[in-house]
């Protein structure tokens, strides 16, 4: 019986070892819109070619894809192996980046170092047993404000997405750094209640994986198409964590592209006029300095159902900004300062939008 045991546990940790590295195809389709909203529905297009577009499919799926697209043109037989390559991995310095017991260390430094301003909170527990954390910054209310904004700031919905997390911990810690010393970072922070999430999927980050349990984290949300999506855990608890609050705004960290936009991502009508124009408005000021494209989601790259920035929106009436930085999703360690820099004032802008 305990041999079975044992045996049970092994098999059961390849079947999860298994999932993890799935593979994930990558092909090149130019085909009608029409057929590219069929292709949508079912797969996830990732980047906008010239007069094509670049489209991941799951190893199980292509037979399916490839019914609907035949002559798509295959770009890589597998996008994770830049994690699982040793070359590419020391190329890219991997190591540094840091890995979800790193983010849980720093989240608990920063409580320590600033502990008037940063509070930590979870809001569940995924099904790897890694918890799902949201750093609160807020000043004390010594200027009696009431009912401060509250905004949310997201990253690593896709685990492979390293750069985002990167980012996220580094302006974040220099606006924390700033407070009390810099009259807009003070500023900033005593007028809103700011929650971060810097790891949205913490098992495919801890992977490096963009999928977890099979899906695509990012188009799991449920939108006004198919208000059943079927979704994964840590995106059900970051539905639920926003049922909790009223954010006015929140920003979805993704890479990469150099965009900045808002919905809707699942259709190209647009949002109603008046929430066209703000959300316009405020996508341009973001993207004045760094020079991202700005614009609607599904206009200025692709169809894409079930995102965040389309359920935040949808359900909550939140100005759901989306942004693609860099143009890596894992740029080599010493090229982090530039996206950073090209981050910096995005970032402030967005914040600042909500008084």
């Amino acid at each position: 019986m305990f041999k079975n045991l044992l045996l049970s546990s092994f098999l059961c940790l390849l079947s999860i070892n298994a999932n993890a590295l799935e593979s994930i195809r990558s092909y090149e389709v130019s085909a009608n819109p029409m057929r590219m909203n069929q292709i949508a529905d079912r797969f996830e297009i990732v980047k906008k070619l010239a007069g094509s577009y670049e489209v991941y499919v799951k190893e199980d799926d292509v037979g399916d894809f490839l019914k609907l697209a035949p002559n798509a043109k295959l770009l890589l037989m597998n996008t994770q192996a830049e994690f699982h390559s040793d070359d590419k991995a020391a190329q890219l310095n991997l190591a540094k980046y840091r890995n979800f017991s790193d983010v849980e260390r720093d989240l608990n430094t920063i409580v320590t170092t600033y502990k008037d301003l940063a509070s930590l909170e979870t809001y569940g527990t995924t099904k790897g047993g890694r918890k799902l954390y949201a750093l609160k910054i807020s000043s004390p209310n010594k200027n009696r404000l009431t009912n401060k904004p509250e905004i949310m700031v997201t990253a690593a919905t896709h685990g492979d997405e390293l750069v985002t997390v990167e980012v996220l911990f580094s302006l974040l810690n220099e606006m924390l750094a700033g407070y009390g010393k810099d009259s807009r970072f003070t500023k900033m922070i005593d007028g809103r209640d700011i929650y971060f999430i810097p790891v949205v999927s913490p098992d495919s980050f801890e992977v490096r994986e963009r999928y977890v349990q099979g899906l695509d984290p990012n188009r799991s949300f449920p939108w006004p198409e198919n208000i059943n999506n079927r979704t994964v855990d840590c995106i059900q608890g970051l539905m639920d964590f926003s049922n909790a609050h009223h954010f006015m705004g929140s920003l979805d960290l993704h890479a990469y592209g150099k965009l900045v936009m808002f919905p809707w991502g699942y259709t190209e009508s647009a949002p109603s006029p008046k929430d066209e124009v703000l959300l316009k408005d405020l996508v341009q000021s973001m993207a004045r300095d760094n020079r991202y494209t700005a614009g609607q989601i599904s206009t200025t790259i692709y169809i894409a159902k079930g995102s965040s920035a389309d359920y935040f929106y949808w359900k909550k009436n939140t100005q759901a900004i989306a942004v693609e930085l860099a143009d890596q999703k894992v740029p080599a360690y010493n090229a982090i300062p530039k996206v950073v820099t090209e981050a910096r004032e995005m970032m402030w802008t967005f914040l600042e939008h909500f008084n």
